[in-house]
Formats: C-alpha cells, structure tokens, sequence
C-alpha cells in the first residue's frame, strides 16, 4: 500500500509538494496515528503538515469531518488555504468557517462539511451542540496554537479532552516548552505517558517553595523523550538550511535632551517608591523597568503635552525613506506606543484587544494593498499564527525591545520562515541613556530580561540609566 504521503497526493491536487527531508517523513509517520503532535517551529508548515494527516484519515475512512480549532485570526488563512485543494476530479473541499452571532451559527449545517475551522471561544459556546451534531460523525480534531489548552485547569483543556476522549486527534504549535510544566498537557492528551498530574510532578518536580510552586525541576531528558511520543519536533535551524540570513542590527539613537530629562527624573522618582535594603526583588525591578520603558516612545503622553515627538517616531520615519517603496513591519510593546504609531503613520495595526476581524483587515490591508508600505504589531499578539507577510517584506524594526528572547524569536517567525527568499534585516531601536541599552544587549545574548536574582538598588539604577 502507498505510504499516506503517496496516498494524498494521488487523491488530490495540493498547491505545492511537502519538503521530501522532513515534512514528508512526518506525515508518514503521524498520519496513521489516533493522537499526535506537530511542534515545528513557526514557518516549517505545520498548516500543509497537518492538512496532509487529515486528508489521509479521510481516504482510509477513519475519519468524516476536521475540527479544526485555531485563533480567530487564523480562520480565514486556514479557509485560503484549504480553498486550494481539490479532488483529483476536481471537486474542492467543503469547508465551512463556523463563526458569527449565536442566531448565525444556528443556521449552519455540521453535517455537510469535510473541514470546520472555528474559535476555541466557539468551540466552548457551542461545545453541547458540537458533541450531538457531530456524535455519530467520524471526527479528528486539530488543534492550531495548541498552547491554548496547556493549562490542565482550565476550560479548554478540560472541554477538548472530554470530546476528543474517543475521537483522532492532533496538536499544532511551535513552541511546546514555555516551562516544563506546559509538557504535560500535551503529553496526556497525546500519548497518555503519565497516569496523572500527581505522578509527573513526583518524577519531575525536585523541590517546591512553601506555596507548592516548583523551584527546581528534574528529569527533563526524559520530560523530552516523553513529549515526542507520537510527536516530531522540528526547528529552522534543523530544516531550513537555505533560508536566507536574518540580519539583526542595532539603531542607536539620542532622545531630545528634555525628554532625556524627563526620562531620568521619573526613573529617579520611581527609585525612591522601593523599599530601602541592600537588594531589590525581580518583581519590583520588572515593574519598574516596564514603566520606565513606555517613557522611551511615549514623551508626550508622561509630559502631557501632544505637541512632543520621542526621537523614536523619527527612527521610523528615516527607517521608512531607507527602503523607498519597501515594506515594513514595526514591533512596540506597549498598547499607547502602538495606537500612537498607527495614529501618526496611518497604518494598520494588531495587538491584543483588537477585535479578530479587525485585526484580520490589518493583516489583509498590509498584504494585499501595495500602498500600505506599514504595519503596527506587539510581538506577542501577532507573534503567532499570522502568515502571508513572508511573501512581501523582509524588514522590521523594534521601536521597544522584546522583552524575552521567545517574543524576539516568534514574532521575527512572522517573516523569517518558509517562503522568504530575501535576506531579513531586522532593526532594534536602542535610545541612548535608557533602559533599552542594558535589555538589547540582555536579548541579543539570550539572557532573560528580567534578572530572577534579586538586584542592588544602585546596579538597578545604572541599568535603568542606560548602563550596561
């Protein structure tokens, strides 16, 4: 028999052939499986990956109908994308985007479709009307983002267990290790390795403080082993070995001495709020460096006066007339920082309250419209799922430093991944005597940002004074 890659693509007509090194390997091996995971890196093709192991249960009769549960923003890129495939006698895939009012979704029909892409918001609304409807259905359910459901305690993991109890199942995500604790989720609803949560902390958890949170974790080669059953793992580096170059350079530059001023007078005045004591603790460091780095963008707001302009609005300008009609994506991580940049460059924009459907007009605007040359977007809102921007720009500028290496690495994963063939140069905007100085170099390290050791009041200081 062929094996299920052959297979698929001898029934339909896909818009381009997997990477025969690893994309093809995994779907012979995953597609066969009940439960399974892709954790392949944002731009390895998890979508193309995933489609393939779906496609194969349909031929072989495993399955009648994907649920396909993925961020709303990412519901009209999996409807593109499944658009393109055809039956080899041309047929196309009947899929149906289950979104709208309550009144809407209650029109629509489950019955009839090969694919259903919805929201785990809807998925949980709609979760008793889902099960009946699709009771006596054959049903494998993917899951886009799966960090969605890594929580154990929480609603989504709860309701996707319960209704994939019986049913074929896959997670997709990137990035399946924040902490080691995320590992057991996947781990139990994908191969069920640890009988419960009580039994992988005894084998993983090597010491907690006086609340019951782990201090120190152990075991972890075999937490890895454990988290590629019925899993495969990719990342760029693995793979991807002529992607073009991802240039990062660093921009900086000097604020106008009053806003400089202004900047270390508030530090100083913040300074005074924490405890006196030799040491100062991660928490108070972190939120003092927080506020302190809105100031860097936002002058005219901590001065409460609009006719002032950061320095850093004209690092994007001069970054903008650099490329001439190029495109260009800009990362900020504060929501004033952002609206203010949409504001004066009359751009789209994405972060975390923009509602789904705007947030899917931004990223169509930037795309498709060849005069909207900018985008606005926080490094963890559009850090994940979004896909197309490859294709049309290949530079980007931090006006505001990620503040962890994993928000620098998924959110350059927006233009930096399959489908670029053009060298990424990536800009951090540093402003001199600022906080910024010690965190690029933090990051561009691969340090943590935030010191979980605790700090001297007076090494806080030069860090937030632009020291090293």
């Amino acid at each position: 028999m062929m094996p299920p890659y052959e297979l698929v693509r001898a029934h339909f007509d896909l818009p381009f052939e997997l990477y025969p090194s690893f994309q093809v390997p995994a779907v012979n091996n995953l597609a066969p499986l009940p439960k399974s995971a892709l954790y392949w890196e944002p731009g390895l093709g998890k979508t193309a990956g995933s489609t393939h192991c779906s496609l194969y249960k349909m031929i072989m009769g495993e399955v009648e109908v994907t649920l396909m549960i993925l961020p709303p923003i990412l519901i009209n890129l999996w409807a593109k994308w499944l658009a393109k495939i055809k039956h080899k006698d041309g047929r196309p895939l009947r899929v149906l985007v289950y979104r709208g009012s309550p009144a809407e979704r209650k029109k629509m029909s489950l019955q009839d479709a090969d694919f259903i892409l919805m929201s785990i918001v809807i998925f949980k609304k709609d979760f008793h009307r889902i099960d009946h409807d699709l009771g006596k259905k054959r049903v494998h359910v993917a899951v886009d983002e799966a960090h969605c459901i890594k929580d154990v305690g929480t609603d989504n993991y709860k309701k996707l267990r319960e209704f994939t109890a019986d049913k074929s199942l896959q997670l997709l995500t990137g990035t399946p290790l924040n902490k080691p604790d995320d590992a057991y989720a996947y781990t139990k609803l994908i191969s069920g390795v640890y009988r419960n949560l009580n039994q992988f902390m005894q084998i993983h958890a090597a010491e907690k403080d006086f609340f019951g949170n782990v201090t120190k974790w152990e075991n972890l080669d075999l937490l890895q082993q454990n988290l590629l059953i019925n899993a495969d793992r990719k990342t760029k580096d693995d793979v991807l070995i002529d992607l073009p170059e991802c240039i990062i350079t660093q921009i900086d530059y000097d604020l106008d001495p009053r806003h400089l001023k202004l900047y270390r007078k508030l530090a100083d005045e913040q300074l005074l709020k924490l405890p006196d004591g030799d040491k100062i603790d991660a928490t108070q460091s972190s939120a003092l460096r927080h506020a302190l780095g809105q100031i860097v963008m936002q002058w005219h707001y901590f001065a409460q006066d609009e006719s002032l302009k950061s320095a850093g609005y004209d690092l994007v300008e001069e970054v903008l007339d650099e490329l001439g009609d190029k495109k260009l994506i800009v990362f900020g991580n504060y929501k004033r920082t952002n609206q203010e940049l949409v504001r004066r460059f009359k751009c789209p924009g994405i972060w975390g309250e923009i509602p789904p459907k705007q947030k899917q007009a931004a990223l169509d605007k930037f795309i498709d419209d060849p005069k909207c040359r900018m985008i606005v977007l926080h490094p963890v809102a559009a850090g994940q799922g979004l896909d197309g921007m490859q294709h049309i720009c290949q530079d980007v500028l931090y006006v505001e430093v990620p503040v962890a290496v994993s928000h620098l690495t998924q959110s350059l994963s927006r233009v930096h991944r399959d489908g670029q063939r053009n060298v990424v140069t990536v800009r951090l905007g540093v402003a001199a005597g600022t906080i910024q100085n010690h965190d690029v170099r933090s990051l561009t390290a691969k340090e943590a940002l935030v010191n979980p050791l605790q700090l001297s009041k007076a090494r806080l200081r030069d860090i937030i004074m632009g020291g090293h």
